[in-house]
C-alpha cells in the first residue's frame, strides 16, 4: 500500500494521526499541493478529485477521502479498535465522529472565509464573504459545546480510548486554530483534551504549526 499525502493537510492529518495511534507504518508518496500536483492528470487518474489523501491498496485500487481510508484499514487491521468493538461502541463512536467531521467541516469554511492565506493561496484562492463565514462560526460552535459536553466524565470523546472521533476533531481544530480561531480556551474541557492530545507521540508526528 502506499498512502498520497501532504502532511499539512488538515485531512491528512487525520489520517496521520489515525495510522500512529493505530500503529500502523504505510509508505508515504509526498503530493505538493501548493504547486497543484494533485491536478496533474497523472494524479488525476488516482482520483478525478483532485484531492488528498488517496490511498492505493495492494492490487492497485485507489481509495479516496480520509474517513474512506480509515475504514478500509480498519476493517483490514480491527486492533486495537478505533471504532469501538461491539454494535453500541461503534454507534457511539461514529456518531461522535459525525458531529466532530462536521464541525471540522465548518470550521474549516470559516477559516477560509476569514483568514488572509485563503484569499491569495495558487491555483485555489477564496473569494471571502463576511457572511458565509459568520454562518459557519454560528453552526461551529452548537457542536463544539456539544462535544465539550460529551468530555465530563472520560478522557477521550468515546471513552477511555482515542478513537477515530479523537483524530477527526483534533486535526479540525488543530487546522482551526492555526488560521484564528481563537474560542477554544472558553471550551475548557474541549481545551483541556486538546492540550492533552497535543502532547500523544501522535499528534507529534505532525508538521508544526
Amino acid at each position: 500500500m502506499k498512502l498520497y499525502d501532504f502532511p499539512a493537510a488538515a485531512n491528512c492529518q487525520r489520517v496521520t494521526l489515525y495510522l500512529a495511534e493505530k500503529g500502523l507504518q504505510i509508505p508515504r508518496v509526498h503530493v505538493d499541493i501548493q504547486s497543484l500536483q494533485q491536478r496533474t492528470p497523472e494524479f488525476l487518474r488516482k482520483n478525478p478529485a483532485g484531492k488528498i489523501p488517496v490511498l492505493e491498496t495492494d492490487d492497485g485500487t485507489f481509495i479516496a477521502e480520509s474517513a474512506a481510508i480509515v475504514e478500509y484499514l480498519e476493517e483490514l487491521f480491527p486492533q486495537p479498535a478505533m471504532i469501538g468493538n461491539t454494535a453500541l461502541e461503534r454507534a457511539r463512536v461514529r456518531g461522535l465522529e459525525r458531529v466532530a467531521s462536521e464541525a471540522f467541516s465548518l470550521l474549516s469554511t470559516y477559516a477560509a472565509h476569514t483568514h488572509p492565506y485563503f484569499a491569495t493561496r495558487p491555483g485555489r484562492p477564496v473569494v471571502q464573504s463576511a457572511d458565509i463565514a459568520s454562518d459557519s462560526h454560528d453552526r461551529a460552535m452548537p457542536l463544539l459545546r456539544l462535544l465539550n459536553e460529551k468530555l465530563s466524565d472520560q478522557s477521550f470523546l468515546a471513552s477511555d480510548q482515542p478513537t477515530v472521533a479523537d483524530c477527526t476533531l483534533f486535526a479540525g481544530l488543530r487546522f482551526a486554530v492555526r488560521f484564528g480561531f481563537t474560542e477554544l480556551p472558553e471550551l475548557t474541557r474541549l481545551h483541556a483534551w486538546y492540550e492533552r492530545f497535543s502532547s500523544r507521540p501522535s499528534a507529534r508526528q505532525l508538521p508544526p504549526q
